[in-house]
């Protein structure tokens, strides 16, 4: 008999907090809408349980993850490589991974309440398990998430051009229209909450200084105002790392806004619906869960490259009010102290964490992953179906295709949020295949 728990825990952190998800670092005047963690139990006889969590934050990194598996795993029992914890990179949250420079951290107090939250979510979680019922569903929704790297006719590929225009020669890369979800209802077929996982970036509030979840959130309050105040929804993003909500191609679609933030929420809560008539609940089915943490290579920094970030530095007429200046002068010091970085240690951790529910896997990576990545381990995964989640366990930086490097964009230029080889996306995609073949085959 399976049992399932789920719970959530407002984790919105207080005003003045410095926000992460822009260029410049802003600091909280308002909330919007509260932030949670978001915790699901499924514990099923003969098989040691799993815990799904998802908290509204930009991103989440390695050493939390690490400190909340271990408390989670003494208060539950359960084993901390089946504890999957993903942000769903909302870019309206407090910072609470290191971002851009050494300079720029998290505040350590809220910091501690934030990791408290997430454990505090999975230990309701599992304290309120009961018997339930699950069925696992996918449906297709692509009218809101687009590819935003475009080439453009100097050569160049640029994140979000301006739309509809005429320089634009083609765009880049794909999509991944697909809403996967877990819905689970208790014996009396009530619902009692989701796990949903679609992919797009969550940048479509228009709140700069304000605290928001953005349309995850969005898709949280919907499915409550459909199903009761008592339902409770996680949102796993899938490889989002290259798609957006802005449609180039329609100059007369809003970009971002309250409009915007409802379509997403009611497009891909509609989706869940689908998916949901079309699936069959089931009250047992087995549970697996395995993880490998992997060493990927850091870029190499040419010389040349080396050389001109410290002339940027030692630029004495540097203008730090000028915002082009300041930018170019962050990603000098982001060169040099990846040149350190490198120096001391060539490889970085990034943990693959692969969970198998029943004949359907998740997989979980640790970095904005391009979505080509995502779209090859659902095509080559041995599962009946596969969801992918980015930001997960952890937090590497941005992981495009090989091919896309050429171009250039924002995703590409070497920094601390872009600094792992060309061939990280492939070593995780086989990584992740890897770990599938061992319980599905």
């Amino acid at each position: 008999m399976l049992n399932v728990g789920l719970a959530e825990i407002d984790v919105t952190p207080p005003l003045g907090i410095a926000m992460s998800g822009h260029w410049n670092i802003r600091y909280a005047n308002s909330v919007r809408d509260p932030l949670f963690a978001h915790a699901m139990v499924l514990d099923n006889a003969g098989d040691p349980p799993i815990c799904l969590i998802t908290v509204d934050t930009l991103s989440v990194q390695r050493g939390t993850v690490l400190r909340c598996r271990k408390a989670i795993e003494q208060a539950t029992g359960i084993p901390a490589e089946r504890i999957a914890i993903s942000a769903t990179h909302t870019h309206y949250g407090p910072l609470v991974a290191r971002i851009w420079t050494r300079d720029v951290r998290p505040d350590p107090d809220y910091l501690a309440e934030f990791a408290a939250g997430i454990v505090r979510a999975a230990t309701t979680a599992w304290e309120t398990r009961q018997p339930a019922q699950i069925a696992i569903g996918w449906a297709f929704e692509g009218r809101i998430s687009f590819n935003r790297r475009f080439m453009m006719r100097s050569g160049e590929v640029l994140m979000h051009p301006p739309v509809a225009s005429t320089d634009i020669l083609y765009q880049e890369g794909k999509t991944d229209p697909e809403v996967g979800m877990i819905s689970v209802r208790d014996t009396d077929g009530n619902p009692i909450g989701w796990w949903v996982n679609f992919a797009c970036h969550a940048t479509v509030s228009e709140q700069g200084d304000a605290i928001s979840a953005d349309y995850p959130g969005e898709l949280s309050r919907e499915m409550k105002r459909r199903h009761g105040d008592g339902v409770v929804t996680l949102y796993g993003n899938g490889c989002c790392g290259n798609l957006c909500q802005i449609d180039v191609f329609d100059p007369d679609r809003a970009a971002k806004g309250d409009p915007i933030l409802e379509a997403l929420a009611k497009g891909i809560a509609d989706a869940v619906d689908r998916a949901e008539a079309e699936a069959e609940f089931v009250d047992d089915l087995p549970l697996d869960a395995r993880s490998v943490e992997t060493q990927i290579p850091l870029r190499h920094v040419a010389p040349e490259v080396e050389q001109a970030a410290r002339e940027v530095l030692e630029d004495e007429e540097y203008d730090e009010s000028n915002a082009a200046a300041q930018r170019e002068h962050t990603y000098a010091r982001m060169v040099i102290e990846l040149v350190e970085e490198k120096r001391e240690r060539p490889l970085t951790p990034a943990e693959i964490q692969a969970l198998r529910i029943g004949d359907v896997a998740l997989v979980m990576l640790p970095g904005e992953v391009f979505v080509e990545h995502g779209l090859t381990i659902k095509l080559q995964s041995p599962a009946k179906r596969t969801f992918v989640v980015e930001l997960a366990n952890g937090i590497v930086g941005y992981v495009p295709t090989r091919e896309a490097f050429p171009g250039g964009g924002y995703e590409q230029r070497l920094g601390n949020n872009s600094k792992l080889s060309p061939v990280a996306g492939e070593m995780m995609t086989e990584t992740a295949l890897a770990l599938l073949d061992s319980m599905f085959r």
